[in-house]
């Protein structure tokens, strides 16, 4: 068996590298043809990190691979009308039944984005998901099985049965592709760069003159590798984007929980920090029964208005959640198979000053949270 998985790698990889040299060549034809070629010089910083992206982050956390994925988004999505839906310009659908009460929901959602430091925010009607599946699931919650066999046997996963293909052996992948309903957020960029000039961190983020945000973010990057392990316990900028973005993602999907009926692990996050945005998205495989749309046409003022209410960021374990980094499971945790980042990066200090501020930042004191600069809107 340890032969014929050997030889499999060996297969696969030799196949990998051949796929990754004819892409490389044709890359190069297409640059040597001037059919593919470049719009715009990147920054130093930009470009140094982009040569580096692939042993500094793990996909995810790819903070280049998502801004593609945001343009494509935006592309696919938020341009595309009926596709995307801002609650402050209201369809047939998503409005109340008179003009009247439409409108008044508009201004009421303008004024509470203002307060909320969100430059846009809407519902997509069509947030494509893709979910696979190539093997049978863990035994063991362990690393090991003990006393199998009388020794230590590891756990490992296993691959589907082959199946057979135009007169080939091969090993199936469950494929599970949908569509569901998403929340997307856009946070205000002006708001965002002046919250985070207020923290004097170690690396401040400084947009290039006439370039947007986006290209001092990327150029502020930080290794971000899969289990998050090994990040800078220094109070670095992008840890602090990261964390807010996260945080907020967290507090939205806490709240459409808390409105919708949906469960929390139903739901899903997606995180684009050098565009200041992410989604909340339906994360069930049974029929999606738009209960995201339902819940903005029953409950959006209200969801708006206790996304803002200091006592939705309280946390009923006072200070000893404070003090270990304000997050944890009684408050901005949620399942972590529902979780980009097993619940690290979080802290309700980000969002409101609550007298702490993130584990990563050993400085101590308090900061000045998100929804209280510059409004002071804390109570």
């Amino acid at each position: 068996m340890a032969t014929a998985d050997e030889g499999l790698r060996a297969h696969l990889s030799t196949a990998l590298a051949a796929t990754k040299s004819a892409k490389r060549q044709v890359i190069q034809k297409l640059r040597e043809q001037q059919i593919l070629t470049p719009t715009a010089d990147l920054p130093t910083d930009v470009g140094l990190a982009l040569s580096q992206r692939r042993q500094s982050f793990d996909t995810r956390f790819d903070p280049f691979q998502l801004s593609i994925e945001h343009e494509m988004l935006t592309r696919a999505r938020l341009n595309v009308e009926k596709e995307f839906v801002s609650f402050k310009n209201l369809d047939a659908d998503l409005s109340p039944e008179s003009p009247e009460e439409k409108t008044k929901l508009e201004n009421a959602a303008r004024d509470r984005f203002l307060d909320l430091g969100i430059a846009d925010m809407g519902l997509i009607r069509k947030f494509d998901l893709c979910r696979f599946s190539f093997g049978y699931s863990r035994v063991s919650a362990q690393p090991i099985l003990p006393d199998k066999r009388n020794m230590n046997m590891p756990v490992r996963l296993r691959l589907f049965d082959r199946v057979k293909d135009d007169d080939r052996s091969k090993y199936p992948i469950y494929v599970v592709q949908q569509a569901n309903q998403a929340i997307y957020v856009k946070l205000d960029p002006d708001r965002v760069m002046g919250w985070l000039a207020s923290l004097n961190c170690v690396d401040p983020i400084t947009p290039e003159e006439g370039l947007k945000p986006g290209a001092g973010i990327l150029a502020r990057t930080l290794p971000m590798g899969r289990f998050l392990d090994g990040l800078a316990e220094l109070p670095h900028s992008y840890l602090y984007l990261y964390t807010l973005l996260h945080t907020y993602a967290h507090h939205l999907i806490n709240q459409v929980s808390g409105y919708s009926g949906l469960d929390v692990g139903s739901l899903g996050e997606y995180i684009f920090p050098a565009d200041l945005s992410f989604v909340v998205y339906r994360n069930g495989t049974t029929m999606d029964l738009g209960n995201l749309s339902a819940m903005w046409r029953n409950s959006g003022r209200a969801m708006l208005d206790s996304l803002l209410d200091p006592r939705s960021l309280q946390c009923g374990t006072g200070s000893l959640c404070t003090t270990r980094g304000s997050a944890c499971p009684d408050c901005q945790m949620i399942p972590e198979v529902s979780c980009l980042t097993s619940n690290k990066l979080l802290s309700r200090s980000v969002l409101r000053s609550i007298g702490g501020r993130p584990r990563f930042d050993k400085r101590g004191g308090e900061i000045t949270g998100y929804l209280d600069w510059p409004c002071g809107l804390a109570k």
